[in-house]
């Protein structure tokens, strides 16, 4: 494995609040969870390390392209479904065919829903479109917020499968959840940030 992206530990203020990170170091291939409960800034991190949040120190990422799947909303609500698929050929050299967003709607059942835009969709679709739109782009990692949630059993066992393959495929994958469990058959590494600000250890799951 080779690294794809470091960062340094750093202590943070975000409003009153302190926050006190580790070294992150991720290799090509990896799955990586940030764990903690409410308030240890496992999703403050995560943004952090894909780029959307300013750090205290040098964030070094060797790849070349990135997705981000959030929790809530993550689509441009002016676009259809559809359209929002197509948009990673707007800022990328990929080339994605209309054959291949046709594919990924009927693999992810979202052809009844193609021409909707983002206002008139559940939490859910929200979050299966983002999903369908970050196997589309390929990226070199994706960054999770919560990635089971909100996900019925079929899209959870096929989102897991396709996790399992991107890593397998030498990619990496990085994400933040209160649940030490989420992933547990693909035994990923967990970075907990435990309960408090400056409660922070490494360890591995098994």
């Amino acid at each position: 494995m080779s690294v794809l992206l470091h960062i340094a530990k750093q202590a943070i203020n975000i409003g009153n609040q302190r926050f006190s990170f580790p070294e992150v170091t991720i290799e090509n291939g990896e799955l990586v969870g940030l764990i903690g409960q409410s308030g240890s800034g496992k999703s403050i991190l995560l943004r952090q390390l894909a780029g959307l949040m300013e750090t205290t120190t040098t964030l070094q990422f060797h790849g070349e392209r990135q997705s981000f799947i959030f929790g809530r909303g993550g689509l441009f609500q002016h676009q259809t479904v559809r359209e929002n698929l197509s948009l990673p050929t707007l800022f990328t050299k990929l080339s994605i065919s209309k054959y291949d967003i046709d594919d990924i709607l009927t693999k992810w059942n979202l052809h009844n829903i193609q021409h909707h835009f983002p206002p008139q969709l559940n939490p859910q679709a929200t979050k299966v479109v983002q999903i369908a739109r970050s196997i589309l782009l390929q990226p070199d990692i994706v960054f999770i917020e919560k990635p089971l949630a909100g996900l019925s059993i079929h899209q959870a066992e096929h989102f897991i499968r396709w996790v399992e393959q991107h890593t397998q495929a030498g990619r990496s994958v990085v994400y933040s959840e209160e649940n030490r469990r989420t992933f547990r058959t693909l035994s990923p590494r967990l970075i907990d940030l435990g309960g408090g600000h400056d409660n922070l250890r490494t360890v591995m799951h098994r």
